[in-house]
């Protein structure tokens, strides 16, 4: 039993050493880090960063060196420049005008905390077709369980079975094959319109579906049947450019259209580690993708999204001295960015710590074999 109790305060001790010191060490030598904002140019046709260094002017620098004004980028500083009367009228032969450039402004953002937490079984249902024009907040859910998905009304919390029956009976029409694996959606009332869920069946078949005046209209997408898909992000712009973003198991990104048209892209993005940002006009989408060790940036035209420049931006830390890298094999952390899960992970693999341990440990083994036999 005493040794039991050894070994358990043994383990605990290099637990806390393996957490606590490297975690201190981080703390008291971590430098603050940032990246320049930085769009693809419909002007000069190059990605340009954002650079303050003066603390005033706004000025862009592309990848040759050249320095610019905000004229640039006249789709994201459209209402500045046509404040004083420098918005172009035509852009790539293109009639410019601000209700355009309001209609085809979108933002879209993904970070893997989201992707990787606990998904909720619960999804809110909404009407996309209101009787006063303007979406309201939904007063329905939709529950998901192995054998199709339930209307619940949330206020008096019952079973809406009517409604229930015909939803499946909608989707099973349609091929649907229950249970729902991933859902895709945004219940809210800041938006122009709804386009309720995108969801895949339980054999990866992708599907859409929405409540319109009290009925669910369902269809199937059959052209993303070939993609095993692993995350989907829908996408409600005034535009309605696409209906959503399709990410598949190799990490492809596929824009849908509205009529089901599933159209892959040169971007390559792995929603579980890596975070997304899209910054789209009526030219181009500028669309980064970040990583441990960089920033990956991609332009897309907007009218058949193929590809029209890329950049990679790797992130230019200091080589520093690490002095946790020769002490220690690997690092202990309970928290991570990429989920809100606490829970033990070994990190930081180090041969040279390790070594340098093995040695140490042979050392002392040696010393006390000594100490107790003088002529050792």
């Amino acid at each position: 039993m005493k040794r039991i109790g050894q070994i358990f305060i043994t383990v605990s001790l290099v637990a806390l050493v393996l957490w606590v010191i490297p975690w201190l060490y981080n703390l008291m030598t971590l430098k603050p880090y940032s990246t320049p904002f930085t769009l693809y140019s419909c002007i000069i046709h190059d990605f340009t960063s954002l650079d303050r260094s003066d603390g005033k002017a706004f000025q862009f620098i592309d990848r040759n060196g050249n320095i610019h004004g905000d004229e640039v980028q006249p789709m994201f500083y459209a209402s500045i420049l046509a404040s004083r009367g420098a918005l172009p009228d035509t852009i790539e032969g293109r009639p410019v005008t601000m209700e355009e450039i309001d209609r085809n402004s979108i933002i879209v953002t993904s970070d893997p905390k989201n992707i990787n937490r606990k998904q909720s079984k619960v999804h809110l249902l909404m009407e996309s077709v209101p009787e006063r024009l303007e979406l309201k907040d939904p007063e329905e859910a939709v529950v998901s369980r192995k054998d199709g998905l339930y209307i619940y009304d949330m206020a008096a919390n019952t079973l809406l079975k009517e409604k229930t029956d015909a939803f499946n009976a909608a989707l099973r029409d349609k091929g649907f094959a229950f249970p729902a694996r991933l859902f895709a959606g945004n219940p809210s009332d800041r938006k122009a319109y709804d386009e309720g869920y995108l969801v895949t069946d339980a054999e990866g078949k992708l599907f859409h579906f929405k409540q319109a005046d009290g009925t669910m209209e369902a269809e199937h997408f059959t052209e993303a049947d070939r993609i095993n898909l692993k995350h989907l992000i829908i996408t409600e712009f005034e535009n309605r450019a696409t209906l959503g973003y399709l990410i598949s198991a190799d990490n492809i990104l596929y824009m849908l259209k509205p009529d089901g048209a599933v159209i892959p892209t040169e971007v390559r993005f792995d929603p579980q580690k890596e975070d997304l940002l899209v910054v789209g006009d009526m030219f181009y989408y500028t669309i980064k993708v970040s990583d441990e060790k960089g920033e990956h940036f991609y332009a897309l035209r907007s009218g058949d999204f193929s590809l029209a420049d890329k950049m990679d931006r790797p992130y230019e830390f200091e080589d520093e001295f690490n002095l946790c890298e020769y002490i220690f094999p690997c690092r202990l952390t309970f928290t991570s960015s990429n989920d809100g899960w606490v829970k033990p992970r070994l990190q930081d693999f180090s041969w040279t710590g390790l070594i340098v341990d093995i040695v140490l440990a042979v050392l002392i083994i040696m010393w006390r074999r000594r100490d107790r036999n003088p002529h050792f």
